[in-house]
């Protein structure tokens, strides 16, 4: 039987409310009330129903487990198998429908498509997980948050299915299980590194070539900015706002005397005017999202490594950027527990000596621009938000992509893309091709300034994290004034544009 995609959602933003109904004491345990021995017992419970092997068979005081701090709609743990699974026996499959839902749980659009994906890949391997990463909601309430809960698990288990994400083990009404995956975050000299860059490009173009059931117009960016500049408007810049000292408040004044709605409506009629096909895109490519894997990793010879998981948050804007604007939670080991990467998927994507990267935290993908995602990801270069120092970033314009490194990078995005749209065997862009790109990022990248800064406003005055958000707020206004006025010469004079890509530099 066939479903819409509108049928299937309100079903499963119904299959929630029940959920929430059904399971509210058992899930709070594990969300933040309960003792760990009660913690675990709910999360040993989880992973037997969802997951195979030895997980039927453990005993929850055998699991490895803790909680990893997470975002505020979300609750991370880790759940591993002890060392020696081995001794733990076998298991008795449970006699129950294959289409049931384990514990009388209601079926969820996500874990329909989760089922059928998990059915392809066991037909591959059997072989079970050896440790995962339990995410719990801790927002399950209100009607936006079950939209953006449905429509989060859905993009998920589309990534998932096509090796862009994190490995989905398993969906339930009240989480999923994800595959754990132990890496880092790039840093910023590697975003410059040719082969990291190509490798970014292949990733981006896989994304930008997904179908996925969402609307296809190109609203999301200026809903977005709309409704952040009320926030904006009523709280973060209202008279009864002031800055903590001098310095503060001479940044929100300089925030205030700007009129944003009417930049906001110039830049859509100019936006316009610049042909940028709609994709779907990621929209927060930067290298705190990007995550280098394991045995790369390791190369490097250091003891000490920062394992990093993705985190989610359904309704609320970031809370910084890097570390924590990508709400990436992490703790840091002296050794991983488990040397052995066969349960990733994504680490066996290439033996060619290619740079393994995996991308995490889709909280902002949506139909949009291809430009304002490749724009934003250029933009990024430039930020390094690993300043121990207040404002806790460093603005560091000359690493911005050359026109050189601009062009490997889309002449590599482009190959791919068309690559996966056709098949042609020789997808090699042509010149017109890179140049046409080109003025798309040149002109999204006003777009991205001003999204970031209404961005920072909204967090300032209400994060708990430390980071100058006012200051990255009026840096990101400045710079976005500054192309403008740009834009508007060399329309008024007819200036040529920024110089191309011709023959004689390929």
């Amino acid at each position: 039987m066939s479903f819409s995609i509108k049928n299937l959602l309100i079903r499963a933003r119904n299959s929630y409310k029940n959920f929430v109904e059904m399971n509210r004491n058992s899930y709070w345990k594990l969300q933040m009330c309960g003792n760990e021995e009660e913690m675990r017992e709910v999360a040993g419970r989880i992973c037997r129903n969802y997951l195979h092997g030895a997980w039927k068979s453990v005993d929850p005081s055998q699991l490895v487990f803790r909680r990893i701090s997470g975002g505020l709609s979300n609750f991370l743990y880790y759940v591993a198998l002890p060392d020696d699974a081995s001794k733990l026996g076998g298991y008795t499959r449970r006699e129950s429908s294959p289409d049931a839902e384990p514990d009388g749980e209601p079926e969820t659009l996500a874990s329909r498509l989760a089922k059928k994906n998990l059915a392809r890949s066991n037909s591959f391997s059997i072989e079970e997980p050896k440790k995962v990463l339990l995410r719990i909601y801790g927002q399950v309430h209100g009607e936006r948050a079950m939209d953006a809960i449905v429509t989060e698990s859905v993009i998920f288990t589309l990534l998932s299915e096509r090796r862009l994400g994190p490995k989905l083990h398993g969906v339930f009404s009240g989480g999923r299980i994800e595959e754990y995956i132990p890496a880092r975050p790039l840093l910023s000299k590697e975003l410059s590194d040719p082969a990291i860059s190509m490798k970014i490009a292949e990733k981006m173009a896989a994304i930008h070539s997904m179908d996925v059931p969402l609307s296809k117009e190109p609203n999301w960016l200026w809903k977005t900015m709309a409704k952040w500049l009320k926030t904006v408007r009523e709280e973060r810049l209202s008279s009864t706002n002031h800055g903590k000292n001098e310095q503060e408040q001479q940044v929100i004044k300089k925030l205030k005397s700007v009129d944003y709605e009417k930049e906001i409506e110039w830049l859509k009629k100019f936006i316009a005017t610049i042909d940028s096909p709609v994709v779907f895109c990621h929209n927060d490519m930067q290298k705190g999202n990007i995550l280098l894997l394991e045995d790369v990793v390791q190369s490097t010879g250091d003891e000490d490594v920062s394992v990093y998981v993705q985190t989610y948050d359904t309704d609320s804007p970031k809370s910084n950027k890097e570390n924590n604007h990508t709400k990436t939670s992490f703790e840091t080991m002296t050794q991983y527990e488990d040397q052995n990467t066969s349960d990733s998927i994504i680490s066996h994507m290439s033996d060619s000596g290619e740079p393994k990267l995996v991308l995490i935290d889709f909280e902002y993908c949506a139909y949009n621009y291809r430009g304002f995602d490749i724009a934003n990801h250029f933009q990024e270069w430039m930020y390094d938000y690993n300043n121990p120092e207040y404002p806790f970033y460093d603005e560091v314009l000359e690493n911005y992509p050359t026109l050189e490194q601009k062009e490997i990078f889309i002449k590599e995005y482009l190959k791919h893309y068309q690559s996966n749209l056709s098949d042609a065997k020789d997808t090699t862009p042509s010149i017109d091709d890179v140049n046409q790109l080109l003025s798309e990022v040149d002109a999204l990248a006003l777009a991205t300034h001003l999204f970031w800064s209404l961005w920072s406003m909204v967090n300032a005055s209400k994060s708990n994290i430390p980071f100058g958000y006012w200051e990255y707020s009026l840096s990101r206004l400045e710079t976005y004034l500054r192309l403008k006025q740009e834009v508007i010469k060399k329309e008024k004079f007819n200036f040529p544009q920024k110089r191309k890509i011709y023959e004689v530099d390929i």
